[in-house]
């Protein structure tokens, strides 16, 4: 059996490997050493003889946990990033942020796509899509799905898929403090073509596949963040709503001022992240700004 390994013990990690338990040698390190079953292990004897390695992280710590693993992987071993955000500093993508910080020519992708961990442990039908510009690296990961509930698609833009999964967060955020607001149906689906709109709009700014925006990677992901009650960027946008400042952590809020960096001087064309950016990071009221929005949307 493959072996694999995960790094973060959360709950997309705990997910997958429920997923792909049945078909590989699964075991698991975290830095909260309560979250691991057994034995805890170290970060080396959890990589050991590890075939692919998962990492379950928060996007803010990936660069280092990149660095800390390069110490005991080999130079087959198949790196797959599961965090959905931009490196606040550099505004990289992770894709970026494993190929800067991972040995020389080791096969890495990025896995997107609507894979909510609740649907993932009840075994519901789910779709991962797999940004890898090296087809090894699908060959690798695609066995480890077989027989389960999830369909690995895959795609050779992994920048894209990255992307794609920054945008989804940010975008449900805002269906989040709609729905907290107590908008109804109407409101969100305006809403929610809104932010569709939006993400084309910043993948063409950013040399972004504006194909892959509009798959499972991109809308299928932002549809299932933007309306599960388990999404974590959904519920932190009702909290914002209904207590009128963001009391979690969440990826989407995290995301929202490096890509208006990004984007730059094309932000005016973004009303609906510009809004956001107005709730998350100026403290302005809620209500009041989605209020604007929608009167000023042509």
């Amino acid at each position: 059996m493959t072996k694999v390994t995960f790094i973060g013990r959360g709950e997309i990690g705990s997910a997958l490997m429920h997923v792909i338990g049945k078909c590989a040698e699964v075991r698991a390190w975290d830095k909260d050493q309560s979250k691991i079953a057994g034995k805890p292990l170290t970060m080396e004897e959890a990589l050991k003889g590890a075939e692919v390695v998962f990492i379950c992280v928060p996007s803010w710590v990936v660069r280092d946990v990149c660095k800390e693993i390069s110490l005991f992987i080999n130079k087959k071993t198949v790196i797959v990033s599961l965090a959905k955000g931009l490196e606040e500093k550099t505004l990289k993508t992770m894709d970026a942020v494993l190929e800067e910080c991972l040995p020389q020519n080791q096969p890495f992708g990025v896995f997107g796509g609507p894979i909510l961990a609740e649907e993932l442990m009840a075994d519901l039908p789910s779709v991962g899509v797999l940004g890898a510009k090296d087809q090894i690296v699908f060959s690798d990961l695609q066995p480890l799905f077989q027989g389960s509930s999830v369909r690995l698609e895959s795609v050779s833009d992994a920048r894209t898929v990255a992307l794609a999964s920054v945008l989804k967060n940010i975008y449900a955020v805002g269906l989040g403090i709609a729905e907290g607001l107590g908008w109804g149906w109407n409101g969100k689906g305006w809403l929610a073509a809104k932010a569709m709109d939006e993400m084309n709009i910043i993948a063409r700014l950013l040399g972004g596949d504006e194909r892959i925006i509009a798959g499972a990677a991109g809308g299928g992901d932002f549809l299932a963040t933007a309306m599960s009650p388990d999404s974590r960027n959904r519920e932190t946008g009702r909290e914002i709503a209904i207590a009128g400042e963001c009391v979690k952590t969440s990826e989407g809020c995290h995301s929202i001022a490096p890509v208006l960096q990004l984007v730059n001087d094309s932000k005016q064309h973004l009303p609906f992240l510009l809004s956001l950016d107005r709730i998350i990071n100026q403290h302005e009221k809620p209500k009041k700004v989605f209020e604007e929005l929608l009167r000023s949307s042509s």
